[in-house]
């Protein structure tokens, strides 16, 4: 497939990318490296890296307000706002530590403040504490990293203040013998992007 790189016509060149899904060669591109989308790590605590099929990367979004000057309108920049991560994993049975993925993710919310109602209270009720910082450190700390073709860091997002909000186990049926997964939705106050060349790194 012949692709045309450059910043214009004048100063641009064709060269023959492989096809989709194909490794694409260093030194291929003038420039850099095209990226390819299935090179990446994800390291949250308790999940094994080889058991993670995908994950979103940090996106934000600036709000505006407006402001009016006569019949001039000119807006500027209020907040910035980030947007949750996902990401899914395989569901595996761990048979020497007697554990699951989908355990492991209740675990982390039993041991951190929530707990089922207990009926023998004459309230009827429990302290639930839900409190943000349990539930950081429950997750640990959440890194985003994506690969070149030798298995080094190119890019490193760190993800602060972290905490699941949704988990979603895939639908069990008949039907079919496919693998099942967990979809997992994380928050997180703000990201940190760090680039990797070499001994180098640069972000923040």
């Amino acid at each position: 497939m012949a692709t045309r790189i450059g910043l214009n016509k004048e100063n641009s060149h064709e060269i023959n990318l492989p096809d989709n899904n194909s490794v694409v060669p260093r030194g291929v591109l003038n420039q850099g490296n095209l990226q390819t989308s299935n090179r990446f790590l994800l390291n949250v605590r308790g999940v094994d890296v080889a058991f993670i099929t995908s994950v979103s990367r940090p996106s934000y979004t600036i709000a505006t307000e407006d402001s009016k000057l006569l019949n001039w309108s000119f807006s500027y920049p209020t907040s910035i706002t980030w947007d949750s991560i996902s990401f899914s994993v395989r569901e595996v049975f761990d048979g020497y530590n007697f554990q699951t993925i989908l355990g492991m993710l209740y675990k982390k919310l039993t041991d951190y403040g929530w707990n089922t109602p207990d009926f023998k209270n004459p309230f009827g009720y429990v302290d639930n504490d839900l409190a943000k910082q349990s539930l950081v450190e429950s997750l640990g700390p959440i890194q985003i990293k994506t690969l070149d073709d030798q298995g080094r860091d190119i890019e490193i997002w760190t993800l602060h203040g972290a905490f699941i909000t949704s988990v979603k186990p895939s639908q069990l049926t008949y039907e079919q013998d496919g693998l099942t997964n967990i979809d997992v939705t994380v928050k997180f106050d703000y990201a940190t992007l760090d680039v990797v060349y070499g001994s180098q790194v640069y972000g923040r």
